[in-house]
């Protein structure tokens, strides 16, 4: 019987800026993480920074996407979530993929480096092995070669394993609760920490641009 080759997913959903929950989240997944196979995706399916969080607010959705590219994340979910300036200023700042209706990500995973897997909100072309919807679905599904993930919560992991040695099949796929006792990690907190102290100096020094150009129009007048 022919081994699996199994590609794992590790993914989260809806933060909507809570920034202060991503210490603990990355300790769970590195508890979750297989450690055979193929290798694994850590990705996001969006809504990952709100207005409502200040960090967000203050840089324009940034925040949150600054700090899972800084947890090892490989894509995520944008749709929606940044202008053209901000869009712009996050891929000079992470390395992961950004993702949304207007640009997709080709993943090469040995040995598919010819067809790879495909991170898109639009699944529409059959070129891929494997293609990954990043928009979240009602459940985990496989359609084709399109694999269609299950919505989470902020204290939820989505994990699945696709089989990909002949046509992708899902294997194994499960949500899982953060357990209230995960620690944190200290370096990611860390981090954390530093994002949001940047985040506050932003917005301030925003803030008293503003004024200086309020007062310099005040004086021509």
């Amino acid at each position: 019987m022919e081994k699996p080759l199994s590609l794992s997913l590790l993914y989260s959903a809806n933060l909507r800026g809570d920034i202060a929950l991503l210490p603990r989240l990355f300790t769970f997944m590195r508890r979750l993480k297989p450690e055979e196979g193929l290798g694994s995706l850590i990705l996001d399916l969006g809504k990952a920074c709100d207005d409502a969080a200040p960090h967000c607010q203050q840089t324009g959705g940034r925040s949150m996407l600054i700090a899972l590219d800084g947890m090892g994340y490989h894509a995520a979910n944008i749709e929606g979530a940044l202008d053209a300036r901000n869009r712009r200023l996050v891929d000079q700042q992470v390395t992961m993929a950004l993702v949304d209706s207007a640009k997709d990500w080709r993943y090469r995973l040995p040995p598919f480096e010819n067809t790879g897997i495909q991170l898109t909100l639009k699944p529409n072309s059959r070129s891929a092995r494997l293609q990954i919807c990043l928009a979240p679905d009602e459940r985990t599904r496989l359609d084709g070669n399109v694999l269609f993930l299950r919505d989470v919560s902020a204290g939820q992991v989505g994990t699945v394993s696709v089989d990909l040695r002949r046509s992708p099949r899902v294997t194994d796929s499960a949500i899982h609760e953060l357990p209230p006792d995960t620690p944190p990690n200290p370096s990611i907190a860390g981090a954390i920490e530093f994002i949001e102290s940047e985040a506050r100096l932003f917005h301030s020094r925003k803030a008293r641009n503003r004024r200086n150009e309020s007062d310099a129009l005040t004086e021509n007048n």
